[in-house]
């Protein structure tokens, strides 16, 4: 290609003119109205709902909240363990700790970036309640139902961190339908904002229930007077964000058609060159397509790499770093090491992640594989000459 840089960034929330009339002309009516928790929010939950496939959707002010509703919901508390990914955002461990619980970090599947079920298995103790399955970059893995199943045959839960996923489907059923409890993020960098915010989805009314009170502190929202019955946190999502939210979900499908499109050309670029394993579903309505994670041969440097493709503009990172298990909470409170979980910290040495999002485009995508190429042909990208 002709010239040498570009920007290509990791993420780029974006909306349309025809979205940012609607946003000011219905802000208009929210500041006349309900600014927390009103007609915006309901619609939003009913909407979100409807695409997941389950019979409720409870909206918040994070994916974390989520988690930690879910867990406190399906009855985690002190001295209870919960199975974790090591490759994941600090808030999946977090929430499990924050609910009273011990997170248990598991090895991943070289196949997927997501929990080895093998690996889960050596892991169930009598104290194991239950499992959270990360889909890393949006990716769903081919055994979801063996997840399920083994979680029912070992009376544990399965919550389904889908906070990279939303759409995204594995046997006729979308990301947050699998488990006893879906958890959604719409963080700026996420497949759809809201600025902020989170979505728990399930088919379980009870923890519907316990997750709507939650929100509210633990009120007891059918009793006739403020009261409240359990422990909660105000974790309810603004009228705002809510808007926001309801506008990117309706481009939501376009949004993963174009991620895809990004994938197709980055998997024809790369799919037969043998210094790079791309991470990627064999169907790709299995992956949101968040960000297209993929492993280096041996005998190359991550960093060196990620510093090369940078001088070109285009953005790579590493999500995420450090390891889950190696955060320093985590080594503090439970004491956890380098070497602990051999395979995946090994693995995920080797890995960088490409970016993917609906502003990329066909030559923006063959821009970042033509660099990759050229600069994994350099000697100054190899740990030996290093």
């Amino acid at each position: 290609m002709a010239d040498s840089i570009r920007k290509i960034t990791m993420a780029d929330p974006f909306f349309t003119e025809e979205d940012r009339a609607r946003i000011h002309r219905e802000l208009d009516v929210i500041l006349t109205k309900a600014l927390s928790m009103g007609l915006h929010v309901r619609a939003f939950e009913q909407e979100f709902a409807a695409m997941t496939g389950v019979r409720h959707a409870i909206a918040m002010n994070s994916c974390t909240a989520a988690l930690e509703a879910a867990l406190s919901g399906l009855g985690v508390s002190e001295g209870d363990e919960v199975i974790v990914p090591c490759e994941t955002f600090i808030a999946t461990g977090m929430a499990v700790h924050l609910a009273g619980g011990r997170p248990v970090f598991a090895e991943i599947s070289a196949e997927t970036l997501c929990l080895d079920l093998e690996d889960v298995k050596k892991r169930v103790t009598a104290r194991s309640r239950g499992v959270i399955m990360v889909y890393m970059a949006g990716l769903m893995p081919k055994n979801m139902l063996a997840f399920r199943e083994f979680c029912d045959a070992a009376g544990l839960f399965l919550i389904e961190d889908a906070a990279h996923a939303p759409g995204a489907s594995r046997d006729n059923r979308r990301a947050g339908s699998f488990g006893h409890a879906g958890c959604f993020s719409f963080f700026p960098t996420k497949i759809i904002t809201a600025g902020e915010g989170g979505m728990l989805t399930t088919d379980d009314a009870g923890l519907a229930e316990f997750a709507r009170s939650f929100q509210h502190r633990g009120r007891d929202l059918s009793a006739p007077e403020e009261q409240y019955g359990r422990p909660g946190r105000n974790v309810r999502m603004t009228e705002t964000a809510a808007l926001i939210g309801r506008v990117q979900l309706g481009h939501l499908q376009e949004y993963l058609a174009e991620r895809r499109r990004v994938l197709s050309v980055y998997c024809e670029a790369l799919a037969a060159d043998e210094r790079v394993r791309l991470i990627v579903p064999e169907v790709q309505e299995a992956s949101a397509c968040w960000k297209i994670p993929l492993v280096l041969a041996e005998g190359y440097n991550c960093e060196a790499v990620t510093a090369e493709m940078g001088k070109r503009g285009i953005a790579v990172d590493r999500a995420y770093q450090p390891l889950l298990h190696l955060q320093p909470v985590f080594r503090r409170l439970y004491g956890t090491h380098e070497g602990q979980l051999p395979r995946s910290e090994k693995l995920l040495s080797q890995h960088i992640c490409l970016p993917c999002h609906p502003r990329i485009g066909v030559e923006d995508a063959a821009f970042v594989t033509d660099s990759l190429r050229n600069i994994l042909s350099q000697k100054e990208v190899k740990c030996h000459d290093r």
